[in-house]
């Protein structure tokens, strides 16, 4: 077995933190307060009382997690109500529809994303295994598979093609030990996402060969003026060995809250990852759990989720105008989806830049922290993705207007002499 590679991600983000002011190479929506809870609630008194913790029981979560939050968490999936639960207040942002059930049956609830996707990976892998995992993507699902399976393949995705990774490349990595198929939507860190028909087109070829089809989609409720594609779990009903994760980190505005999920409808896989969840934590923090059941209630989360969508609508238009301006020197595959771009510096001539310098001398000279992404997303051997940069687009909007303009003075002072 794989000893745990470094994680360069958050390594990243921490160690330059003393000196930004402006951090935008993070993806969470900006954190909420207990009161901003109650102002955006429909019913603020019902939330302020759901969120009087004087009465709350310290004890463990039953083993199974908050059967209300289990109820709100199963709400968010199930065509029954996917309506309400994605939607905000945009009619294009109503779900595609969808016919599925999802039950708190079906729900089991981790500490956070990480939390969630770190179950998955150690009771499903082992070193007979073979994974597939999409590439570029959330580091920490390269990095688990590479540490649990005996052999890892990426499937690679270009931004000549706009992101979008080649069916039959799939179907050439797959071996007869290949028993997982990893991948993220929306994309971290492209902002590309899956539509239904791929969705379908990729279950097909995991239910021939029997592959489990694993889907972190913790930024799935963030889709900017463009009709939203169902969960992956949606295809359950026809094929069950599909696995999703999620969290209130990113759209909800809740990171400090740390509560995640796993839904799944197999009922042999959701017995396995039980099993696994109870030796790596007994319990969830009865604290994160009240205050996620009332943030993903029906009283606030339509105003939660329309708050970040908000911010994304109307940072997109800034990054936008910056592209434009400085489109000598940077460009991207503009996103519609999730909370992050992946936008790539060049020098006049076109050749990519070293993006891990480009960050490090950016935030120092400017206290703009973005994310590299050769370190951060490049693999093992941190060789791909020369040049580009994660940036965040549901960060405050003023924060990254004031970021962009000092990022458009550091590449005039060193690009255009």
């Amino acid at each position: 077995m794989a000893p745990f590679p470094t994680f360069e991600l958050p390594k990243y983000l921490l160690s330059d933190r003393e000196h930004a002011k402006y951090v935008l190479g993070g993806s969470a929506a900006p954190e909420v307060t207990l009161d901003d809870l109650i102002s955006l609630s429909s019913d603020p008194a019902a939330t302020e009382k759901a969120l009087d913790f004087r009465t709350l029981k310290l004890s463990l979560d039953s083993g199974r997690g908050s059967l209300q939050l289990r109820k709100n968490i199963a709400a968010l999936y199930s065509s029954s109500s996917s309506s309400s639960s994605f939607s905000a207040s945009s009619s294009d942002n109503a779900q595609t529809h969808i016919t599925h059930e999802i039950s708190p049956e079906h729900v089991i609830t981790a500490t956070g994303t990480t939390g969630a996707n770190s179950v998955i990976f150690q009771a499903l892998l082992s070193p007979d295994d073979h994974a597939i995992c999409m590439y570029p993507t959330y580091p920490q699902l390269l990095g688990l598979a590479e540490r649990f399976a005996g052999e890892v393949s990426y499937w690679k995705s270009d931004p000549a093609t706009g992101w979008v990774p080649d069916l039959d490349e799939l179907r050439r990595l797959i071996k007869p030990s290949t028993k997982l198929l990893v991948l993220n939507n929306p994309n971290n860190p492209t902002g590309w996402h899956f539509e239904a028909d791929l969705q379908r087109q990729i279950i097909d070829i995991a239910r021939e060969k029997n592959i489990i089809v694993f889907v972190d989609e913790i930024f799935r409720p963030l889709f900017h003026a463009i009709k939203p594609p169902p969960s992956f779990i949606a295809h359950a009903e026809s094929y069950p060995k599909i696995i999703v994760t999620s969290s209130v980190s990113k759209a909800w505005a809740l990171s400090g809250a740390r509560v995640g999920w796993v839904i799944c409808r197999d009922q042999s896989l959701l017995d396995t990852l039980w099993n696994v969840r109870h030796f790596a934590f007994e319990s969830i923090s009865a604290f994160d759990e009240a205050v996620a059941t009332e943030a993903l209630s029906v009283r606030c989360r339509p105003a939660l989720l329309q708050r970040t969508l908000d911010f994304g609508a109307q940072d997109l238009v800034l990054l936008d105008a910056f592209i434009e301006k400085n489109k000598d020197l940077c460009s991207w595959m503009r996103p519609v989806a999730g909370a992050a771009g992946f936008v790539r510096f060049s020098d006049a001539d076109g050749n990519a830049l070293d993006d891990v310098e480009f960050c490090q001398a950016l935030v120092r000279e400017k206290g703009v922290l973005l994310t590299p992404g050769s370190l951060c997303f490049g693999g093992a051997s941190h060789g791909d993705f020369k040049g580009y940069v994660r940036v965040h687009f549901t960060a405050f909007p003023d924060t990254l207007k004031k970021g962009l303009s000092l990022i458009d003075e550091f590449l005039q002072e060193r690009y255009r002499k």
